[in-house]
């Protein structure tokens, strides 16, 4: 188990860890690229799940229809696996209920809704709340997706954008959510889809000026743009994040940052449970081989470009409260891509 803490009360053994703006955390990653992806489907039964890969598509249920198909194919240009969730022909609030209550205990990255209206936004806040408790709580540091949903978090992707495909297919924002969710499952956690080019698509709908794009970036939109040449681009790889606090500062709106700050949880927490809980003793040498374990870690992070500046100081390991207790403090510094180039020019 994993999760945040405040005090020192947890009862479960795991390993948990608390990140703020001046002191994030990031390990070395496991395994990214799952999406799962809420579908309402004309084939099969609802609360069916399909596993499907660019490798292995027998799993769609029999007969399906090619439409149905489309978002999977968008998502599988970033993602590894799809795992489609069937809504049924229609879907309720108790079937998102239903839904969600499933996805607890499967393993995944990012989650998409591709439904957008006044009838949805009940169900866009339940998944909010659903995700977020599955971060703070369940310490399963996923993220969704959503169309035209200002989710203020670095746990909601907000797109609002649609494309224009070279097939003559338009794409509305929430399709265009399983491009998004695909490609940010994908993305390790030294890598950032600002300028990610959409494959495929040949316009951007609607098209938007750069005030327009300007003040869709600061409200924590996900945005295309399209050049000359006809290639779709990610504007900036960004969450819906737009209320700053001094825990969660303005850092924590860049999707390559939480992904990093995320993977910690998952790495740490699985260096811990396979190695440290029952088999080592909570003594000095027990904590300083914890601590060596964690430097050497941040050391491969490091040299992946991951994060910077980081050095063994950085790392403290002490004994908790409890007998069985150890409170890791790690001070380290994300590795953000450059994404803004300031160019002065002398003509002479």
């Amino acid at each position: 188990m994993a999760g945040t803490w405040n005090n020192q009360n947890k009862v479960l053994p795991g390993a948990y860890l608390n990140f703020r703006t001046n002191a994030p955390l990031s390990i070395t990653p496991g395994d990214r690229g799952i999406v799962v992806l809420l579908q309402e489907i004309s084939k099969g039964a609802a609360g069916e799940m399909y596993v499907i890969s660019a490798l292995d598509q027998s799993k769609y249920p029999s007969d399906m229809p090619a439409e149905d198909k489309l978002l999977v194919k968008e998502a599988l240009k970033g993602a590894k696996t799809v795992i489609l969730y069937n809504l049924g022909t229609e879907h309720t609030a108790d079937t998102i209920s239903s839904a969600l209550d499933a996805l607890k205990t499967v393993v995944f990255n990012v989650l998409v809704y591709p439904y957008d209206g006044t009838a949805y936004e009940g169900n866009k806040a339940a998944i909010k709340t659903w995700i977020n408790t599955m971060r703070s709580e369940e310490g399963v540091k996923i993220q969704a997706v959503m169309a035209n949903y200002a989710g203020d978090g670095e746990s909601i992707i907000n797109v609002t954008q649609g494309v224009e495909l070279a097939e003559g297919i338009t794409l509305t924002p929430q399709q265009c959510t399983a491009w998004v969710g695909g490609i940010s499952a994908g993305a390790n956690i030294n890598q950032s889809n600002t300028g990610r080019k959409y494959d495929g698509a040949i316009d951007v709908v609607p098209r938007m000026t750069k005030t327009e794009q300007e003040a869709a970036i600061t409200a924590g939109e996900f945005i295309f743009k399209v050049d000359a040449a006809q290639n779709v681009t990610a504007v900036y790889d960004i969450n819906s994040l737009t209320t700053k606090t001094v825990e969660k500062g303005e850092i924590f709106k860049k999707n390559r940052v939480v992904r990093t700050i995320d993977g910690i949880h998952k790495d740490v927490s699985e260096i811990f449970e396979s190695n440290y809980v029952g088999k080592v003793n909570n003594n000095a040498d027990g904590r300083s081989f914890l601590r060596a374990t964690l430097i050497e870690y941040f050391n491969e992070l490091q040299r992946m470009g991951a994060i910077q500046n980081f050095t063994p100081e950085d790392v403290t390991v002490a004994s908790g409260t409890n007998s069985d207790a150890v409170v890791i403090d790690c001070y380290i510094q994300p590795v953000d891509s450059i994404e803004k180039i300031y160019i002065s020019v002398n003509l002479a």
